[in-house]
Order: structure tokens, then sequence, then C-alpha cells
């Protein structure tokens, strides 16, 4: 079973990647019994039982992540357990380039056409700052100062929003308000438009004007719905911020980061290969590459 290519119409990524997640369950994991969707109560064949969380991490790391990660105080979504998780999907992507040397995450930055050397420190979950609260999905810092901030989605339809209630009001007015000039365009500087795109606005906030930060956008080419906001992330920042984010396809990164595999990386290859094979199954890889 496949997913189709990403001139699909609305909704059909979210709900082809929900089918191929379903069979990836039985076929890949043996997982029969469906899992339940604390939100409804419904049980979905692309979730796993909540018991087995620990297998949404891809088979060759799995006993290594598990291992490490009590040690990084991390919290696990609620939706952990779901197929789709967005925040399985980056563990899956940056756990097995995280724990090689800093030449692995210089291939990964070299795929996305970021220019620096990493230094020791990249990390999940990263909360820059306490009082605001965000956490970013994943960040590599580079020997230069700034850090490279990736916000990563897979089936969502949106980037969230915030309710306009009083609490995030006033977070607006004495968090947010005080660092947006110069920084925004004045249509985002209203609590209004900030709230409305609340997920795009704060990662582009966080952006260090001293350091150079780059904020990424990470998510698949067929998740039409997701693309329809762009628009917003290429528009709502005022340069020199505007230059220092980045949209990036999963689908692209994944072709890339192949042809930066040599011969003898037989181990990078396989891991790669599974991330392909659980989230991307339409990905088509050029001779040569994983999957060949």
């Amino acid at each position: 079973m496949t997913i189709n290519t990403p001139s699909m119409k609305r909704d059909e990524f979210q709900q082809g990647a929900k089918r191929w997640l379903s069979t990836y369950k039985r076929e890949v994991l043996g997982v029969e019994e469906n899992g339940v969707w604390v939100q409804n109560g419904q049980r979905y064949p692309h979730i796993l039982p909540h018991e087995k969380y620990e297998l949404n991490i891809l088979a060759s790391v799995r006993d290594e992540f598990w291992d490490w990660f009590p040690s990084q105080q991390i919290q696990l979504q609620r939706d952990f357990h779901h197929l789709n998780s967005s925040q399985a999907l980056c563990f899956n992507l940056f756990f097995p380039i995280l724990r090689e040397n800093g030449q692995t995450l210089e291939a990964l930055l070299s795929a996305m056409g970021i220019a620096g050397v990493p230094k020791a420190g990249a990390s999940f979950e990263l909360q820059p700052d306490k009082t605001e609260g965000t956490c970013i999905d994943f960040s590599v810092p580079l020997q230069s100062g700034p850090r490279i901030n990736f916000e990563i989605k897979y089936t969502e339809s949106e980037f969230g929003s915030a309710k306009a209630d009083p609490a995030h009001l006033e977070k607006f007015e004495s968090i947010y308000k005080p660092r947006m000039a110069g920084r925004f365009q004045e249509s985002f500087c209203s609590s209004g438009q900030f709230l409305k795109h609340y997920q795009i606005a704060r990662n582009v906030w966080h952006l260090n004007e001293a350091t150079g930060d780059i904020a990424v956008f990470l998510f698949s080419k067929a998740n039409t719905r997701l693309r329809q906001q762009e628009p917003i992330i290429k528009e709502c920042a005022l340069e020199p911020f505007r230059s220092r984010i980045r949209i990036i396809y999963l689908e692209d990164l994944v072709v890339d980061l192949s042809k930066t595999l040599k011969p003898d990386e037989m181990v990078q290859r396989q891991q790669l290969e599974e991330f392909r094979a659980k989230y991307l199954p339409f990905v088509k890889l050029q001779p040569g590459a994983v999957g060949r």
C-alpha cells in the first residue's frame, strides 16, 4: 500500500498516511489491537495500544533510545502512542543522527543547505525561555553561535493557534509584545494575528537576533493543508529574521541525506530506510541511495 504523490487533494495525505500506518502496525510491528484516542475514547487502527507506546520508535534504535530516554527529562506527549505522532517522528529522524559524531550532524545541516559546524548540545524539547514556556522540537547549536531550531509536523492539518482568552492575552502583552518591534510585520504585532498563528509566530519570536538563530519548519511536501500556511511562515517576519526562516520538506531531506551516506555506512542506511518506509513510503530514491 502506498500514499499518493505530493499532488494529492485536500486531506488525502492525512488519510493516506493513517491507512499506511495501520498496515505498518499490523505487518511490521505485529500488533492487531487498535489503540484509543484519549480525546474521544474511540479506537483507531493507526494507534498503538497505550502500553505498547515504545514500539513507536524504530526497531534499529529502539532499545538504545529507551535506555537513553529516562535521563533526558523529556515529557512524552499525550498522543505519543499514535503512529503518526510528530514527536515520535522527530525522535526517529534525529536520534540516530544525535548519537553519532558531529560529522553526522554536519551532514544533516549540509543536506538542508545550512552552513556551519555543529557543537555539543543538540537536544530535543529545548525550552529557551522558561517563563514563556515553548519547547523547541529539536535544536542544534553551532560553533559560531546560532542555534538551528526545528518545528516538526507530520499529519497535522495546521500549525496551532491559541485562544484569545485572558491568560493568552496577558502572556501576549507581558512576554511577547515587548520583543516584537522590528521582528514582525505590523499585522503580527497585534494579539489577534499573533494568537491566530501562534505556533508559527512563537518560533519566530524565539530567534536570537544577536546570534543569528535559524528556524526550520520541517514537514511533508505532500501535506497540502500545511503548505497552505507557507505564506504566513515566509511573510510574518521582517529582515534580518525573515532570512533565518526555512521551510524544508521531509521528502527532500530524506533523499538529500541518503546522498551524503558513504558506501560503508550501512547502519545509517538501514536507519534512514526504516524511517522512509514508516513515514514516507511514496518517496522514490535515486539509484545508489537508501532503498535501492
